[in-house]
């Protein structure tokens, strides 16, 4: 280290006359070896070791809030991933149900429209789409509060409503 600096203002002027595009100067040094002067110099930037280190700790600060923001986004999103991956575990009893209500309620509808002697396509659509609805109506809240207790970590209520409705789980 020299007790003098070895980059000057008046050095650095000179260098610059003859630059066309700008300088960065880095002062790496503790103490200084770079005229803190150098900065004004139009073209000029001068940085030193402890404005690096501020930078840093700025950019490192920065880094962190981004990494607080993310761990909280985290933090809310995996309880619902948590009660999505359970519901899940109704979905195939729930599907089954919907099926066989559905086998049943088409087996039952055909049987209906021959002991009518339905043969009329308007008529036949409109008897379709209210069995349809008086399936869904039936069977929709049961399946969804199974559902609901499915994501609440209910596994009772699941195998109660399989033994119910006589579901066998497909391995």
């Amino acid at each position: 280290t020299a007790p003098y600096f070895l980059v000057t203002f008046d050095k650095m002027k000179d260098a610059m006359k003859n630059k066309k595009s700008g300088a960065m100067i880095l002062d790496l040094s503790n103490p200084r070896t770079v005229d803190e002067k150098v900065a004004t110099i139009p073209g000029i930037k001068l940085m030193n070791i402890d404005q690096i280190a501020e930078m840093i700790d700025k950019n490192m600060k920065k880094r962190k809030d981004k990494v607080s923001t993310v761990e909280n986004i985290i933090s809310e999103e995996v309880p619902v991933i948590e009660a999505t991956m359970k519901r899940l575990d109704a979905e195939p009893l729930v599907k089954d149900v919907f099926t066989n209500a559905n086998s049943m309620r088409i087996k039952e509808l055909q049987k209906a429209l021959q002991m009518l002697g339905e043969t009329d396509e308007k008529r036949i659509k409109i008897i379709d789409e209210l069995t349809k609805a008086v399936v869904e109506s039936i069977v929709s809240t049961p399946m969804n509060n199974l559902r609901r207790a499915s994501e609440q970590g209910s596994p009772e209520l699941l195998e109660i409503a399989s033994k119910l409705f006589n579901y066998k789980k497909k391995e």
